[in-house]
């Protein structure tokens, strides 16, 4: 099996059932591994299908790719309220509540601060902290209103900032595609890694080896391995992209706090009751130093969290050691 970002794993498998395995590339831009156990071929297969057709129902209201997407053309709109989804409503919702509760770790404005860096790597010269600021300031001011009663959703654009949700809608669309899997009669075990975002559903736990952010080979041996059931996992990190600025390589990721690229936390890796929820909080514990995530993902009932920071110290949190095997 493939290592893919930072997670690898294989489900169990019982006499009479069929395990169905499949490693698709190009799904959302990056590679899908998917994994079922199921009573017959054919439930499998069937089982592949719902997931690929749930992926793809998400792409467009997720896509930032697609012109027409929902995302997008909600974004197209200022200032007056829209009928959205629910997958969009919800996604915007938790969006906001994540942003809140981490005291802006998480911000969906971050990648405003992005364009700086990319024009620091032409001058060689960081961003001036004054041009940053300004930036800063434009995420502090509203970004959108959303509202939800008797089952239906509106949305309100307020910013001109650009927005971004990858940090939870690729993780709620692993939720998604995996639950659509599940559906399928006969299917017992599913697991899906779309692109780095894992989500186990099915009664048999499943081990999932964690990558040691110090390598970069496909080969190299995890940091740790975890077992987990009904789970998500996530892992964020620096170790694969980045800004080049006078010879200084920084991380692409940037703090939304201050518009500085990470430093300290080169690796972490969330365990949560979804993929969504694990993806979001991989992000903040990348910003937050690590005694503050720890402590923050002590208060997040059912995760636990393992960090790496850029010396090679490991912190884990109170839930973690239980996991390991």
């Amino acid at each position: 099996m493939p290592r893919l970002t930072g997670l690898l794993a294989r489900l169990p498998w019982r006499a009479r059932s069929v395990r169905h395995a499949a490693v698709l590339e190009g799904v959302l831009g990056t590679t899908l591994d998917l994994q079922v156990v199921a009573g017959t071929s054919g439930q499998a297969r069937a089982a592949q299908a719902a997931l690929l057709a749930e992926i793809d129902r998400l792409e467009g209201v997720f896509s930032r790719f697609r012109p027409d997407s929902e995302l997008n053309r909600w974004l197209a709109t200022s200032g007056g309220q829209v009928p959205v989804s629910a997958d969009l409503g919800g996604v915007l919702r938790e969006a906001l509540h994540w942003t809140e509760r981490s005291g802006g770790a998480f911000h969906p404005a971050t990648e405003a601060l992005s364009p700086l860096w990319r024009a620091a790597e032409q001058s060689g010269v960081p961003p001036a902290q004054d041009a940053l600021d300004v930036v800063l300031r434009q995420m502090r001011g509203p970004l959108y209103r959303v509202q939800e009663e008797g089952g239906a959703w509106t949305a309100t654009h307020l910013t001109p900032l650009p927005l971004g949700f990858n940090a939870f809608a690729k993780g709620h669309i692993a939720d998604r595609a995996a639950l659509a899997a599940l559906g399928v009669p006969g299917v017992t075990q599913v697991l899906v890694n779309l692109g780095g975002d894992l989500r186990v559903l099915g009664p048999q736990p499943v081990t999932v080896d964690i990558a040691d952010p110090s390598t970069l080979a496909d080969n190299a041996a995890p940091l740790c391995r975890v077992r987990v059931q009904d789970a998500g996992v996530a892992t964020s990190g620096r170790a694969r992209r980045g800004f080049r600025v006078g010879g200084t390589w920084y991380s692409h990721l940037l703090d939304p706090r201050s518009g500085q690229p990470l430093a300290r936390v080169v690796s972490a890796s969330v365990t949560a009751p979804s993929s969504a929820v694990a993806d979001v909080l991989a992000t903040v514990l990348s910003v937050l130093p690590p005694a503050d995530g720890l402590a923050f993902v002590r208060d997040v009932p059912g995760c636990a969290c393992l960090l790496v920071e850029a010396d090679g110290t490991v912190h884990r949190s109170a839930r973690w050691p239980a996991l390991e095997v």
